[in-house]
């Protein structure tokens, strides 16, 4: 795509990545702290002559627009969107997609943010809500950072407001701010106290609206999901809390907005909130790009329990360090900073590994003075370690465990084996389809070296195209061997032939081989490669031969015997 090479080459990638990352030289690349993952020896690198990044610790890498993506949790138009304003560039229409749609969206959302914060400011019932803040412990200053208005009590003073502004009915209903009734269309917020809900990178998607007349119903009142707001996608606050995360290394997950703001004025600002909603996998995705533990902070009640034993279970698959705060007394974070500051801090500072909330709240709940008591606290507490990857800490939980029930470990241990066994086989079939490992790791380090050294492609031609490539790897060997001269090939004939992700892909492989190979000799560079392909090609055989003993006994069970003379002579000749 014409745009994406036109911003890459206007945006420094350096420039825009040190904004993040501190970076420093590091012959021709630079280097530092994967933003991404915790670590004290840099292995985050960046190549301004490739416009690439890729850290050697967690594998994660990519381009500018790769790195926007996972660092502000946009989607990719947003990402292209917010480059291509930096780099002064205006898109053409084939390259933004259903962005324009989208961002008539969030300009539609930012500008009903701004009718309901001077509502707040210039009405009278505005100024009440207000007041009514202040009188919750809010201070204006904290209102105003997250940008808390007010929704008038007429019924369509906000779409008039955006009518006058040049934006369709159709449109503001699209974007959860009308709703079409018998008579017509009226505001969807009335008398609320509104609290907009951002994505990561600050941009209004929707709204939250409290009431402020205890008979109205509901007490709170959200924004429809639309194509910008997914309530499974989205933490309250993170935009304004994000930095915070990424320095204490942890976030405190919170319920409901006013836990959020009320913490965050409370000087712990690393919190976000759930917002009433149940937790997912992409919230925790969320959480994982700016920290690597979790301190749950939320109700005291069952649902608080029930959100508790959900997030413990995302979490184990995101490599999240969980922890749970102990309210106490308190029926949530609000009612417990109100008692104290001092207190709410001590009480965060006090969380426990999950694994012991666990152990109290199961005895708690099921007791240990019966059999049945016993056995329910082990299923639901196995449970949980199951999960631990570290064996000495899922041995010291087992063994505490054992003697809280007075029984054996050994006991524990198969019990959870049982425990277990459902889940593996689950977790097995989830593995072959999603792979933790890449199955095309080889095929990529061949084309790496040969990319690096392209004189070598002449002396390995021959066996290189016996190999049966496959994915990534087979596209962009064909167009190499389309660009080979005679003598060797070029990268910059090679790059303008491939699809712009497959581009970056390659240009990211290629900056990891130079990093590999850097200080290797050039009879060993060539003797990796050699070994590289003898492996693939031993692997490739060996897949052959369990694909034809499986086809010979099929051709004998069925009694074909010409097939099964076939599949013989095939098998003799490997």
């Amino acid at each position: 795509m014409a745009d994406l090479d036109l911003i890459k080459s206007k945006v420094d990638i350096v420039e825009l990545i040190g904004q993040y990352v501190p970076l420093k030289k590091a012959g021709r690349n630079y280097k530092g702290n994967c933003p991404f993952h915790s670590e004290k020896t840099p292995s985050f690198m960046v190549s301004p002559d490739k416009q690439i990044w890729h850290c050697f610790g967690c594998g994660k890498g990519g381009d500018v627009f790769r790195f926007l993506m996972e660092k502000e949790g946009l989607e990719f138009p947003e990402a292209l969107a917010q480059l291509a304003e930096k780099a002064g560039v205006p898109l053409q229409s084939q390259s933004v997609g259903e962005w324009g749609n989208k961002n008539l969206l969030f300009n539609i959302n930012e500008l009903a943010a701004k009718f309901y914060e001077k509502a707040m400011e210039d009405s009278t019932q505005g100024r009440q809500a207000l007041n009514y803040l202040v009188s919750r412990g809010l201070s204006r200053e904290t209102a105003k950072i997250f940008r808390i208005g007010y929704a008038p009590t007429g019924w369509d003073y906000l779409i008039k407001f955006l009518e006058r502004r040049g934006y369709k009915l159709d449109d503001i209903e699209k974007a959860g701010l009308a709703v079409r009734r018998t008579r017509g269309y009226s505001d969807k917020f009335h008398h609320r106290l509104m609290f907009p809900i951002t994505n990561a990178s600050g941009k209004v998607v929707g709204f939250t609206g409290r009431v402020l007349n205890p008979e109205d119903q509901p007490k709170y009142l959200n924004s429809p999901e639309t194509a910008i707001f997914v309530k499974g996608r989205i933490l309250y606050g993170l935009s304004a809390t994000k930095e915070f995360i990424q320095q204490a290394n942890y976030a405190v997950l919170v319920e409901g907005q006013m836990d959020l703001l009320s913490s965050y004025q409370a000087g712990v600002k690393n919190a976000v909130a759930s917002s009433g909603t149940a937790l997912t996998i992409d919230q925790l995705k969320l959480i994982r790009r700016y920290g690597e533990a979790l301190v749950l902070a939320l109700d005291a009640d069952a649902a608080g329990g029930e959100a508790t034993k959900r997030a413990i279970e995302l979490a184990a698959t995101e490599d999240l360090n969980i922890k749970v705060a102990i309210l106490g007394e308190f029926k949530d974070p609000d009612d417990c900073i109100k008692a104290g500051v001092d207190v709410w801090k001590r009480i965060i500072d006090s969380a426990i590994p999950v694994i012991d909330f666990y152990l109290d709240h199961s005895i708690k709940k099921f007791g240990v003075d019966t059999v049945a008591g016993k056995k329910k606290v082990a299923a639901e507490v196995l449970s949980v370690i199951s999960l631990l990857v570290d064996p000495v800490e899922k041995d010291q939980y087992i063994k505490k465990l054992a003697s809280l029930l007075a029984t054996s470990t050994e006991s524990l241990y198969e019990a959870m084996g049982k425990l277990k066994a459902p889940r593996s086989a689950a977790k097995t079939a989830e593995e072959s389809a999603l792979p933790d490992r890449d199955p095309d790791w080889l095929s990529k380090q061949m084309l790496g070296i040969v990319l690096y050294r392209s004189n070598y492609y002449s002396d390995f031609r021959d066996r290189l195209d016996q190999i049966k490539w496959q994915g990534w790897s087979e596209r962009v060997y064909e167009s190499l061997k389309n660009c080979y001269t005679g003598s060797e090939f070029s990268l910059d004939n090679l790059l303008p032939t491939l699809a712009y992700d497959d581009r970056v892909a390659l240009l990211e492989l290629l900056m990891v081989i130079e990093e590999q190979y850097a200080t290797m000799g050039e009879v060993d560079i060539k003797g990796e490669l050699n070994f590289y392909i003898n492996l693939i090609q031993r692997r490739q055989v060996k897949q052959t031969l369990t694909r034809l003993k499986a086809e010979i006994s099929a051709a004998e069970q069925s009694g074909d015997q010409e097939k099964l003379s076939t599949l013989l002579e095939q098998f003799k000749h490997l």
